[in-house]
């Protein structure tokens, strides 16, 4: 089965480029419509380099935002050799290491493919967890550079960045070219342009936003769902992931919860565990399951025996 879903997430992972493609291209269109063909292809161009900008320096970027220092078999021999061991399991690359000074607990992998993967681990979650439960954390994000979901994330995340972006910064140009000081015939009609790209930027951030976070979310629940069942094939043992995941969900339901410490909107995809969503709205966009779901799969899973 977990084979089977690795080769699907590639298909999925072209899929995915496919649909977002194709929503830029809309964008382009309704753009070049609006104003004239060159905006639009411009936009598309441009949308393209960032895209390829931010897929292939993913990582460097994560890693600078989190503050994140990278490690060692010298300087962290246990998480090494944690990591080592499940690699060798699963056939794996060992990805490069890093720990963030992040005191909420959490984890992520990023990385185009096996071979450019990285994985980080908040301290948050060393001083948290014991040994068996890093395990089980560290086996969900083999999986998740296993299953090639980094690279549908990343590829999502920039994605979408675009169109947010795109959308909120026609919006907030349009507004400040509204509150300025123009008088006369020329400054109404400018003030009047000013309204046409409010609207314009409204539209795409109105219909364009929630369509790319849904077409994420056709495979991101699921996804976790898969590398919670490929930490069990990794580490053989459940009990450490059930156990880790318990912790969080009691850390959640406790008055003081660590806040995330970075807001980028790949790590928010990307991060082992978000904050369970309050209202009905959240849950709909949320792309993580909440953890009682995600501990009762495990608890009922074939593989646990």
């Amino acid at each position: 089965m977990l084979y089977k879903q690795i080769e699907q997430n590639k298909r999925n992972t072209w899929i995915i480029l496919g649909l977002y493609t194709l929503l830029i291209l809309i964008i382009s269109i309704f753009l070049g419509m609006l104003f004239t063909v060159y905006v639009g292809g411009a936009f598309f161009i441009i949308g393209l380099i960032y895209i390829a900008h931010v897929y292939f320096d993913a990582t460097r970027h994560l890693m600078k935002v989190t503050n994140a220092v990278e490690i060692t078999k010298e300087t962290e021999p246990q998480i090494y050799e944690l990591v080592e061991e499940l690699c060798l399991a699963g056939g794996l690359p060992v990805p490069k290491l890093y720990v963030t000074p992040d005191q909420a607990p959490n984890a992520f992998a990023t990385g185009r493919d096996p071979q450019h993967a990285s994985l980080a681990l908040t301290q948050g979650l060393l001083n948290m967890m014991n040994k068996k439960e890093v395990q089980g954390v560290i086996g969900h994000e083999l999986s998740h550079i296993r299953n090639y979901d980094t690279r549908i994330t990343v590829l999502a995340s920039a994605l979408t960045s675009l169109i947010t972006m795109t959308g909120v910064g026609i919006v907030v140009f349009g507004w400040g070219v509204l509150t300025s000081e123009n008088k006369g015939l020329l400054g109404l009609l400018i003030k009047f342009f000013a309204l046409f790209l409010i609207i314009v930027g409204g539209i795409i951030s109105i219909i364009g936003i929630p369509i790319a976070k849904l077409l994420f979310l056709l495979v991101s629940r699921q996804r976790e769902y898969l590398a919670d069942i490929g930490s069990v094939d990794l580490t053989r043992e459940p009990s450490g992931l059930i156990s880790a995941l318990s912790k969080l969900e009691k850390l959640e339901e406790g008055e003081s919860t660590p806040q995330i410490g970075s807001q980028d909107l790949a790590l928010q995809h990307l991060y082992f565990n978000l904050p369970s969503a309050h209202n009905w709205i959240s849950r709909l966009f949320s792309d993580h399951p909440p953890l009682d779901k995600r501990i009762e799969r495990l608890e009922n899973s074939n593989q646990i025996k």
